[in-house]
């Protein structure tokens, strides 16, 4: 299952780079790399049996590619790219909910809003960046408003938007449930967790038999006391 919801979170990433056309493929690998540096800036989908590591490390070094290269957890995989001088810089959590599992939800929802304008999709972005500390540029988020794949919302609190989340079908009908951030200070209000929620209820519009994640340490205890399940890791690294 790990490597399941790893290729999901890769598809996305593809997804987007397609829609806002910074999506570029090479033989070994394919990376998102928008002229604005946002994000997702990755590079995936890594053919190992073919790779040129010196090459790729160059690049990724001097700036022709993403400084952060992702795989499933894989401890073959690990030692070689640790092995060619790359370093793994972070592990996230691989995680699933089955849709029989979904908790019963009675939140009515009405402080989230659909994101369908360029004004909204601007506040999805200024939330969006300053809840994870890295840029998400308006660019990036204006393709993706009509999109049949995914869609965006933001989450008022006292009549001002504090909280973002994204949710992600794939090819196969799983949903996935990304960039849920609220506003440094607005956390503790449980505004994550009505976000987290609102996209829970969007998974079933979807019909999908399964919810995808990633999360941090952190977000895994969260998620555990919703239901999830843990799988693996989703692996960084960079140069």
């Amino acid at each position: 299952m790990n490597e399941i919801i790893t290729q999901h979170l890769f598809n996305f990433w593809e997804h987007i780079g397609k829609q806002a056309k910074f999506l570029y493929n090479h033989k070994d690998y394919k990376y998102t790399a928008s002229k604005e540096e946002s994000w997702p800036r990755k590079v995936f989908n890594i053919n190992f049996l073919t790779l040129d590591y010196k090459e790729l490390y160059d690049k990724m070094k001097n700036r022709g590619l993403p400084n952060s290269l992702a795989i499933a957890e894989n401890n073959e995989k690990k030692k070689l790219l640790l092995d060619n001088h790359f370093r793994n810089t972070s592990e996230v959590k691989t995680m699933s909910l089955a849709s029989t599992d979904i908790p019963k939800l009675t939140n009515d929802f009405s402080t989230i809003t659909q994101v369908t304008t360029v004004d909204e999709a601007s506040v999805f972005t200024n939330v969006a960046s300053q809840s994870f500390g890295y840029t998400i540029s308006v660019s990036t988020i204006i393709p993706l408003l009509n999109d049949l794949k995914i869609r965006l919302y933001i989450g008022k609190y006292n009549n001002e938007f504090v909280s973002c989340g994204m949710i992600y079908l794939d090819d196969d009908g799983n949903s996935g449930i990304h960039m849920i951030g609220t506003l440094a200070n607005y956390r503790g209000y449980g505004l994550g967790k009505t976000m987290t929620e609102k996209l829970l209820l969007e998974t079933k519009v979807n019909k999908s038999n399964n919810v995808f994640l990633v999360a941090s340490k952190a977000g895994e205890n969260i998620y555990l006391k919703m239901g999830f399940i843990t799988h693996g890791k989703l692996l960084s690294f960079a140069t």
